[in-house]
């Protein structure tokens, strides 16, 4: 009986309409294309997503530290007040000793491969300077004047936190970070830091045009004289 079936199966196949087999297979190959496009272009993406992840983690990193930083640097602050009243009350100049602007440096655990070279350049200018500010102030405590050097200290402190600042107010709005929300004790850190150095500037101006205007009278006396005209005395 088989048999039989056998030997009429090729009459029936001649009913049936058989596919283009070329078309076929170029709508299977377009398919598997397309699919395999759509496969890389999803990739692709699931990897920028996670790669701006990382980033912004990794730039969350380096502005909490800087954030950090600016706070050292307001406690320092405090010191070096503290420490130029104990100078001007006891005379001991080894209170000033323990003012001296924070050290900084970034976390150690921070990928900077995440980031791009300018940024990574930016970020690590900031260490050099405040090694360089420290660098002036050890001069500064070795030959002047005690109080004055804790003055000092504050001012280039005040400085620091405030390019801190900036710097991380940068970092998070360039990677996408959350902005910083200080507590309580923070609220007002960028406000007291400016007004602070704004201050500490009026003084140091008005510490220096009472001695440009002691040089400015001689040199027009000796202007004048050169000139073959009389000198008018400072009144």
């Amino acid at each position: 009986m088989w048999q039989a079936q056998w030997q009429q199966l090729p009459a029936f196949l001649t009913h049936i309409e058989l596919p283009n087999w070329p078309s076929w297979l170029g709508i299977v190959g377009a398919s598997s294309a397309v699919s395999s496009i759509v496969v890389l272009l999803m990739q692709g993406l699931r990897n920028r997503i996670v790669l701006r992840r990382e980033r912004r983690d990794v730039a969350l990193e380096v502005a909490i530290s800087l954030e950090g930083y600016a706070r050292e640097c307001r406690s320092m602050m405090h010191r070096a007040d503290w420490a130029r009243e104990e100078v001007a009350r006891s005379g001991n100049r080894d209170a000033a000793k323990s003012a001296m602007l924070p050290r900084f440096s970034f976390p150690e655990r921070i990928q900077w491969i995440r980031l791009s070279h300018r940024v990574v350049s930016e970020l690590r200018d900031f260490p050099a300077h405040v090694h360089a500010g420290r660098s002036d102030l050890d001069t500064f405590a070795e030959f002047g004047d005690p109080s004055a050097y804790c003055e000092e200290v504050s001012f280039e402190s005040a400085k620091a936190a405030r390019d801190a600042l900036v710097l991380a107010r940068e970092t998070r709005k360039k990677h996408g970070c959350v902005p910083w929300r200080p507590g309580a004790k923070d609220a007002d850190l960028t406000r007291e830091l400016m007004t602070f150095i704004s201050t500490a500037n009026e003084k140091r101006r008005a510490h220096q045009d009472p001695l440009g205007q002691h040089w400015a009278a001689p040199r027009s006396s000796h202007a004048a004289s050169a000139a073959g005209e009389p000198a008018i005395a400072p009144q």
